[in-house]
């Protein structure tokens, strides 16, 4: 694309009226400044909006993006063939060099980042940890509120079902795939839970790690404070639960 020439001036606000009317009849005019063009700057507009991308527009010109969008609609502006073909070129050229240089590429291809990458991912986070930089996260939430909800969505629903599929694989004895750290935890009977919640009450003491992986879940201990009873815990071992005295090393 030839150079773009410089924006002709610059933008001006003028307030203007609307007038509007509530779903209960009040009738008003409510007052706002907005933008408005020159005939230079609109011919400005009509040359590089075919072929050129907006945040360029927008930065020579000092509009919002917002802004850009209304004139473009309001003139019946759109991008040419040519130009949208020549934006694209554009974009995936400097993807590109961005990925070149952070070495996502070498990634893709099973190798590790370049030192360079390396270091200065290092960098970034550090600044981000020290306050001098705010963290690339925050800035992409608060730029694109819309894509960032979307995208955590995404993840969320990624993770739930990775979750769920490593799990199931660990009930059946399957080689596991992942490193995440999954419990299985399957839910106590109805019986099972009141037998529990009545062993607190009674100064008994069980596990918090429901999981089977814990190997305690069917546990229930009991010290010399205890209040003990012969026919309770004849129920709790119906039931499928241990009863045995606390071992002193997990008494300290």
């Amino acid at each position: 694309m030839a150079k773009m020439r410089e924006f002709p001036g610059e933008l001006r606000t003028v307030l203007k009226e609307f007038p509007f009317r509530t779903k209960t009849g009040r009738m008003g005019v409510q007052r706002a400044h907005t933008y408005v063009l020159t005939a230079e700057q609109e011919a400005w507009l009509r040359e590089v909006y075919p072929e050129c991308e907006n945040s360029r527009i927008v930065k020579a010109s000092g509009m919002k993006g917002s802004t850009l969008h209304r004139f473009a609609r309001s003139l019946g502006l759109t991008k040419s063939e040519k130009g949208l073909k020549g934006i694209m070129k554009r974009q995936a050229q400097k993807a590109k060099r961005i990925n070149e240089r952070s070495g996502y590429y070498d990634s893709l291809r099973g190798k590790t980042p370049s030192p360079a990458a390396v270091e200065g991912s290092r960098r970034m986070w550090e600044e981000v940890r020290e306050g001098k930089r705010e963290n690339p996260w925050a800035i992409f939430k608060r730029t694109k509120p819309h894509a960032s909800r979307a995208l955590s969505k995404k993840r969320s629903a990624e993770r739930k079902e990775m979750i769920r599929k490593e799990r199931r694989r660990m009930e059946l004895g399957l080689t596991r795939k992942t490193k995440l750290t999954v419990v299985v935890m399957r839910p106590y009977t109805r019986s099972q839970t009141a037998h529990r919640s009545n062993a607190l009450k009674r100064g008994y003491i069980v596990s918090a790690d429901c999981s089977e992986q814990g190997g305690e879940r069917w546990i229930i201990w009991w010290d010399d404070e205890t209040d003990r009873s012969e026919r309770f815990e004849r129920n709790l071992v119906k039931d499928g639960f241990r009863v045995e005295r606390l071992r002193e090393d997990r008494a300290q």
